[in-house]
């Protein structure tokens, strides 16, 4: 009796384990829009303090972080219509949602009040970042995508030293390798996977 509740649960496992592996290349979309929206706002900080331009950069985050969300809500809809979320989906999304949640209230609650300064914001969200990615990795037994936390780590670790302008840089850099690349790879084996059921 106990053997066959173990083979039941072992293939109750197997089972998480490979529709989440189906389930989780609907985010790569996800991963794409913020990468290039993150990007976008750093070197519209960056920019123009190379060129002397002062504005109250806050105010580009005001507009952008909101755009983000709604997108993200936009696309967990749209997929969940398509294909219903597996537990294990669920999961990721979970994480992904609490790192947001996480990122949003260090980058606005925190700068307001004071707590945190302006150039310990990007290398607290790359350490958040990194969780994530090494959770997600973990639970889809992917050791690419689990291999893309050390980067966002590795990264948060230069930024903690760099105090000037080149922060921005850098950290557009990284979501452009650590970010949008990964999300274009998720995106391309979901389009793959598409198509295979296709023929099938």
């Amino acid at each position: 009796m106990d053997g066959n509740r173990a083979l039941e649960d072992l293939k109750f496992i197997r089972k998480v384990i490979e529709e989440t592996k189906r389930e989780v290349v609907h985010n790569g979309k996800d991963y794409i829009f913020w990468g290039i929206l993150v990007i976008v706002g750093m070197l519209a900080m960056y920019i123009p303090i190379k060129l002397r331009l002062h504005f109250n950069y806050f105010y580009i985050w005001v507009v952008l972080i909101p755009v983000g969300w709604l997108y993200s809500f936009y696309n967990k809809r749209k997929t969940e219509k398509n294909s219903p979320m597996t537990y294990a989906g669920k999961l990721i999304s979970s994480v992904w949602l609490a790192a947001g949640i996480s990122m949003t209230l260090i980058g606005f609650v925190g700068t307001l009040s004071g707590s945190i300064t302006p150039p310990s914001i990007n290398p607290l969200l790359s350490v958040i970042m990194g969780i994530g990615y090494m959770v997600t990795g973990k639970i889809l037994e992917s050791k690419w995508l689990t291999n893309v936390s050390v980067g966002w780590w590795c990264g948060a670790l230069i930024l903690f030293f760099v105090r000037s302008e080149m922060q921005f840089l850098l950290m557009a850099l990284m979501m452009l390798a650590f970010q949008t690349v990964p999300g274009i790879v998720i995106y391309k084996k979901y389009k793959k996977e598409m198509e295979n059921r296709i023929d099938r």
